[in-house]
């Protein structure tokens, strides 16, 4: 016995037992293979799932321009769930509408799938979609631009536009392009505008009705710069008088001597060196402070002045008049007085003389 358990053959005996009892222990279904169960019921979940997937074409675009179609199209699909999930992470798939065997003008046109794998179903929405197919040509229009003058604040006035690029392309169908009247920019400026407007601004093109025309622009945007500016000049004021009133001798004082006017180049230019600033004296009795808007002053003349407003003094002269008026009064009791004492001088040698003959 315990030759046969030493021997060699003994022990390769129990190694190929050991053996076996493995094999059949791992090929047995049980605990040890959940996690191929597991896999193999994933595989087999049905899932569903709706992608925006874009339409390409088929056609030969450098010698047609095509119109009607969907940028994107949905297609829901439904499959095994780990074969959903891939294709909507991937997304390794087209669809696509065939147009090479097909003639100028309008067509209705099945939506195609290439890519998708055959174990999945697909829905396309939509199933058809209807295209016009027209000769393409390729025009260069000079950009125009159309704004609101009115928009400016009063006295100030728009220079140059400038426009960059001032030129732009236009592609589409030979019957679209010849309705083109202009390519146009319209800058929307905000109302009171003080300062120079410098935006992006989108072009259209218009046909003679002022309706925009479907065709294709390049570029879509341009630069527009409106220059907003207003003129101004310094002058001298004369302060006159305005108004009916008894006395004649007002004289009038202000500390200001210049004032900057601000408007239009025409209104700048109609200005001379200096302004007539009209005061009013017909409710004015004695010396008084007036303070004077001088845009009101100066009317439609200009469109503000710098400074707004200015304190005038106005003298009526009537200290002087009064002086004068008393110092009037005083020579006559003076003249008075002297014709008194010489009537009284004439009395009294009168009677010296009558004593003397006695």
């Amino acid at each position: 016995m315990k030759k046969i358990i030493n021997s060699n053959y003994f022990y390769a005996f129990i190694a190929l037992c050991c053996a076996l009892w493995l094999f059949f222990f791992v090929s047995t279904p049980g605990v040890g293979s959940t996690r191929d169960s597991n896999q193999s019921n994933t595989s087999t979940v049905t899932k569903r799932t709706t992608l925006t997937v874009p339409l390409q074409l088929q056609a030969d675009v450098d010698k047609y321009y095509i119109t009607g179609y969907p940028q994107n199209v949905k297609v829901t699909i439904e499959g095994p769930s780990a074969l959903v999930t891939a294709t909507k992470n991937t997304q390794n798939f087209n669809l696509y509408l065939n147009l090479k065997d097909l003639s100028i003008g309008q067509h209705r046109v099945q939506i195609k799938e290439s890519g998708l794998n055959s174990e999945l179903t697909y829905n396309i929405k939509p199933k058809y979609v209807t295209v016009n197919i027209q000769r393409r040509e390729t025009k260069r229009f000079a950009v125009d631009v159309d704004y609101n003058k009115e928009s400016l604040a009063t006295g100030y006035e728009a220079g140059t536009t400038e426009v960059s690029p001032d030129t732009v392309t236009v592609t589409g169908a030979d019957s679209e392009i010849e309705k083109i009247s202009k390519v146009v920019v319209k800058p929307i400026l905000p109302k009171g505008i003080k300062s120079t407007f410098d935006q992006e601004v989108l072009v259209q093109a218009l046909d003679k009705n002022g309706k925009t025309v479907n065709v294709t622009l390049n570029p879509q945007t341009v630069h527009v710069k409106i220059p907003i500016t207003i003129q101004s000049k310094q002058v001298s004021i004369n302060l006159k008088q305005k108004g009916d009133s008894n006395n004649t001798n007002f004289t009038f004082e202000s500390d200001v001597k210049n004032i900057k006017v601000f408007g239009t180049q025409s209104q700048i230019s109609a200005i001379g060196d200096s302004v007539d600033i009209p005061i009013d004296v017909s409710d004015v009795t004695s010396n008084t402070k007036k303070s004077i808007d001088l845009g009101s002053a100066l009317g439609n003349k200009v469109a503000f002045t710098d400074p707004e407003t200015i304190n005038v003094t106005i003298n009526t002269g009537s200290t002087t008049s009064s002086t004068n008026s008393s110092s009037n009064s005083t020579n006559s009791t003076n003249t008075n007085n002297s014709s008194t004492d010489n009537s009284n001088s004439s009395n009294t040698n009168s009677t010296e003389s009558n004593n003397s003959e006695q």
